[in-house]
């Protein structure tokens, strides 16, 4: 795991993640997943969910009969009833959202109030405890890992939105699932059911936590 601090990558920091497939488990080749910890919008800032005790029963269900150390495409007939991650339409997954979420930005001075902050330990203990860690995101072209580990609607045309393909990391210990949800807080609130595109009278999830809009929040509102 490599976590890029503000002096090694100030404009799109990453924290990346590294892991073997199964077919090349003693080839020594490792795949990537780039977890996002800051946008490169006005707003640069995350908003990070972390649930210490998940019990969603459909996802959690599903997981368990995957074979470790692969990709699978979603929607696949390997899961009985998971499509894919929606912050918004799945109620289990991320209750009243966007309720709950913490508006942080990627490193700033201080202990515990920014993203590396926060990410850290939760990765530090899956490592530590050989935890089995889910990641949703999507394949990069060349197949050498994944991105885009964020909420994947509400934002501008340009980006990949669309319903059902969200990522997030869900991880299984022994004797409970952890899960962290990441959003940029330029994205907008609530989002076509079709399209994933913000609906007209959308307004940024950083607004909705409270936050006092940005001039590009205030234009595109």
């Amino acid at each position: 795991m490599r976590m890029e601090t503000i002096e090694q990558d100030p404009r799109s920091p990453h924290i990346h993640i590294f892991f073997t497939h199964d077919k090349d488990a003693t080839s020594g080749k490792y795949y990537g997943a780039a977890i996002n910890v800051k946008s490169r919008s006005e707003d640069s800032r995350l908003i990070f969910w972390h649930k210490e005790n998940f019990q969603d029963p459909i996802v959690t269900s599903d997981l368990k009969r995957l074979h470790q150390q692969k990709f699978y495409r979603l929607p696949s007939n390997t899961f009985s009833s998971l499509k894919g991650l929606d912050y918004i339409r799945m109620e289990d997954l991320i209750p009243n959202f966007p309720e709950g979420g913490t508006i942080l930005d990627h490193d700033v001075t201080g202990r515990h109030n920014d993203m590396l902050d926060k990410m850290r330990p939760i990765l530090d203990r899956a490592i530590q405890n050989r935890a089995t860690v889910y990641l949703f995101g999507s394949q990069y072209d060349n197949a050498s890992g994944l991105h885009n580990v964020h909420m994947n609607q509400g934002g501008l045309p340009r980006y990949s939105n669309g319903v059902n393909q969200d990522g997030a990391i869900l991880i299984q210990f022994k004797r409970h699932w952890e899960a962290v949800f990441l959003a940029f807080g330029s994205q907008r609130f609530p989002t076509d059911k079709d399209t994933g595109l913000s609906l007209e009278l959308s307004t940024s999830l950083a607004v909705k936590l409270g936050e006092e809009p940005t001039a590009s929040e205030v234009q595109l509102a």
